[in-house]
């Protein structure tokens, strides 16, 4: 279930100066009040929405919305909306989603600088992706030795590349392992024979 909606809260007020209150007809002041207002999702402000703002009459207590003042009036409100700053907190759904957006991004380009070594130096233990029919599945390099590597093999497949690491088991490695050359094992990489290597 997805919780969103809107909230506000109340920001500034500041008392203004008018020459005379149209409804009580009385020289008076108004106190201006602005009223931030925010969208969340999970009760996490996600971005800011437009502020809003009211003016009431400190003598007659009649409250009016911008639309409704006069000149004069709304001029001194415009000035009160524009000065009141919109907190940094309404913005803070945004901030850590672009946090997360960002170390995604730099995880998927150290992985890949990183993928760059494994395949240059395979060491025991490297586990590596790939598709030998309509599933993925994984194996597993147990030793190198000179120029060749060798490697016990996943007797689980799955579905989708993403969720390899629930059959990446030690008791769903074959104790039987075989070995090609180093040069055709970063060749397979080059041919999409191999998908990926984590270490």
């Amino acid at each position: 279930m997805i919780f969103y909606g809107t909230k506000g809260a109340h920001l500034k007020s500041e008392k203004v100066s008018v020459t005379k209150c149209a409804h009580c007809e009385q020289q008076t002041t108004y106190t201006v009040s602005i009223f931030g207002r925010y969208a969340y999702l999970y009760w996490i402000p996600v971005f800011p929405l437009p502020k809003k703002g009211v003016a009431e009459c400190d003598n007659c207590k009649v409250t009016l919305e911008p639309k409704q003042m006069d000149d004069h009036l709304r001029l001194k409100y415009d000035n009160v909306h524009r000065d009141t700053k919109t907190p940094i907190t309404y913005w803070i759904g945004s901030l850590i989603l672009l946090a997360v957006i960002a170390f995604g991004i730099y995880s998927v380009n150290q992985h890949e600088k990183d993928v760059i070594e494994y395949i240059k130096a395979p060491q025991a233990g490297d586990i590596v992706e790939y598709k030998p029919s309509d599933f993925y599945s994984t194996l597993k390099i147990t030793r190198v030795e000179n120029d060749s590597v060798y490697f016990a093999q996943n007797t689980y497949e799955i579905e989708r590349q993403s969720k390899l690491y629930k059959i990446d088991k030690a008791s769903n490695y074959t104790e039987e392992v075989y070995g090609i050359s180093l040069s055709d094992y970063q060749k397979m990489f080059d041919t999409k024979e191999f998908l990926d290597v984590d270490r």
